[in-house]
């Protein structure tokens, strides 16, 4: 809890506004050369000290606020001139349209033949016809099919080849070429 406010008159109200005054200006010079992460850190202590100070009670909590916000309006003003400053020299780049992104994807597709076709009324261009592998039956398939031959088991490689429907025809010729 804080301590109760003094009642000031005279010339301690003017001390204690010159003071407020003071430290405001300090505060918003060292927020204006970053010494502060957030505008809080400089501000809360100069309210707190009106509060302790008795200002408040005798100015009234706007007018405190004005002469905290006087300073750092002024330095705000010095930043923005600088940049104005800055940007006057600057050539400022044209704002981008809304479909910006269907433009660019259109220009992307015109450029490709393989696209074209979506934006010119062409008709779509003829898919190659892609040559497929014969297969082949693996080596490890063919070692397993001498093992179950070796067993002499004629059920046991009919069932095997069940089992291998894509093999069968290729290991069934390779037996009779044996």
């Amino acid at each position: 809890m804080s301590a109760p406010a003094k009642i000031l008159d005279g010339k301690a109200l003017e001390d204690a506004i010159w003071l407020l005054e003071t430290r405001a200006l300090i505060r918003a010079y060292l927020e204006y050369e970053y010494q502060f992460e957030h505008l809080a850190d400089a501000v809360d202590p100069l309210q707190q000290f009106a509060e302790e100070s008795g200002l408040v009670a005798a100015c009234g909590q706007d007018h405190v606020q004005r002469l905290i916000a006087k300073p750092f309006e002024r330095f705000r003003a010095i930043v923005a001139a600088q940049v104005a400053d800055e940007l006057a020299g600057t050539e400022v780049e044209p704002e981008i349209p809304s479909d910006y992104a269907s433009q660019l994807v259109m220009q992307w597709e015109l450029a490709d033949p393989r696209d074209r076709w979506r934006w010119t009324g062409e008709l779509p261009p003829m898919k190659a016809a892609i040559e497929k592998a014969s297969y082949r039956t693996p080596q490890s398939t063919i070692d397993d099919f001498y093992i179950v031959m070796s067993e002499g088991n004629p059920e046991l490689l009919a069932a095997w080849l069940r089992g291998h429907p894509d093999d069968a025809p290729a290991l069934l010729e390779m037996l009779e070429a044996t």
